[in-house]
């Protein structure tokens, strides 16, 4: 298999065609999809991020993601705001939900859990003065699934938590985070 101009000439790239290898050459990263296709990625669409936000009017921001995606976040009443969207803090909380619910249903579905639905319930305290990061954090998984394993429920929780999920990982950097768990069987 011949790589792109931009891969270095005596790179050489060997893996069966369909199983997702990939080998990394300076900034690109080389997947193998089939016996012709091979998909080259620039390493900085995985570490860099951009995103932008727009001043609305009082203190309602708009929040674009380079994905193309937007939402709206507005402060209390009490600050200007007129309670049309999220604060900032609850999204950095929503996020950070979402990325250990990510990584929760992708680790049990490849360990071939029959995972069916996952609710991540979040309670936070915050520093009482300025700057008020995020002093504690539990989450509470609420796991559904057919015979699903507690220990592979419990293992993924914990590599999401410890390995996988940037958002926890750095909150942890100021937050105590805990975590707790419930399997409920699928109807």
């Amino acid at each position: 298999m011949r790589l792109p101009r931009h891969a270095s000439p005596r790179a050489k790239f060997h893996a069966a065609p369909g199983t997702g290898a990939f080998k990394a050459y300076a900034s690109w990263i080389y997947l193998a999809v089939s016996p012709i296709v091979i998909i080259a990625i620039r390493l900085s669409h995985w570490i860099a991020m951009k995103a932008r936000i727009k001043w609305v009017e009082g203190v309602s921001f708009l929040g674009e993601s380079e994905s193309g995606h937007a939402f709206l976040m507005d402060g209390p009443p009490e600050a200007g705001g007129r309670n049309l969207g999220m604060r900032p803090m609850e999204t950095v909380l929503i996020g950070t939900g979402g990325c250990t619910t990510f990584d929760v249903i992708f680790i049990l579905k490849k360990a071939r859990q029959n995972v069916t639905d996952c609710v991540v319930e979040m309670d936070a305290e915050r520093a009482p003065t300025d700057p008020k990061v995020f002093t504690k954090i539990h989450f509470h998984f609420i796991v559904t699934g057919k015979n699903l394993n507690p220990t592979q429920v419990e293992r993924a929780i914990n590599l999401s938590a410890e390995k996988y999920c940037s958002a926890s990982i750095m909150l942890a950097k100021t937050a105590t985070i805990t975590h707790d768990f419930e399997i409920r069987e699928a109807q």
